[in-house]
């Protein structure tokens, strides 16, 4: 399914619907409930979705609309990096009754496209890939090219070696940091790389306290 497909099946199958551009108007027309969120970039086809529950906001999570960071996402770093790239256009928010129905649809999105992330018109067999490409197209826009070359070279330390390398807790060996991890508040504290925090939160315009 393309994006025009994607959105008429979702319109077909859920309770309500509404897009938004901003989170004032997120929050005007949000109700907690199960939901599967798409979110379009300016970019014909190029556009991403997922699930979200009452106790669960993602899109306040990815910080696409407020760019102060909170919790954790897995998704978050790439959302913002398709931000700068290519702009928001909209988000859509489908309202569904249960959580196994979100799963569902979420699922027939992705074996339309014959795929298992939820990604479209970027390419890349998986989410490491993807996410690879992601950052290869971000590192040539004006906006990263803006910054000092300390702020570069920090950033490409944090894209590789933080939010790709999978690290290990310091103090608890069994547990391993994923995606998501990485712009949660205290993280680079917590694996000692705090210096980072400065020039992450420029490049990705973001903030983290």
């Amino acid at each position: 399914m393309n994006f025009n497909q994607t959105i008429d099946y979702l319109k077909e199958k859920s309770i309500s619907f509404f897009e938004c551009i901003s989170e004032i108007e997120f929050k005007s027309s949000y109700e907690k409930s199960y939901s599967i969120y798409v979110i379009k970039w300016k970019k014909q086809d190029v556009f991403n979705w997922g699930t979200m529950s009452p106790n669960n906001n993602r899109i306040r999570l990815s910080s696409i609309f407020n760019n102060k960071l909170t919790g954790k996402y897995d998704r978050r770093v790439d959302y913002l990096m398709l931000k700068k790239i290519f702009g928001l256009e909209k988000v859509i928010i489908f309202k569904f009754n249960t959580r196994d129905e979100t799963l569902i649809h979420e699922r027939k999105i992705k074996t339309s496209k014959n795929q298992l992330f939820c990604f479209s018109g970027i390419d890349g067999e998986n989410r490491h890939e993807i996410s690879k490409n992601i950052y290869k197209s971000f590192v040539e826009t004006k906006w990263f090219k803006s910054f000092e070359q300390k702020d570069k070279k920090l950033f490409d330390e944090f894209f590789s070696e933080v939010f790709l390398g999978k690290l290990r807790h310091p103090k608890n060996p069994k547990r391993t940091f994923y995606y998501g991890d990485c712009l949660e508040p205290k993280f680079l504290v917590t694996i000692n790389k705090e210096y980072l925090e400065d020039s992450v939160e420029k490049v990705l315009d973001v903030r983290f306290y």
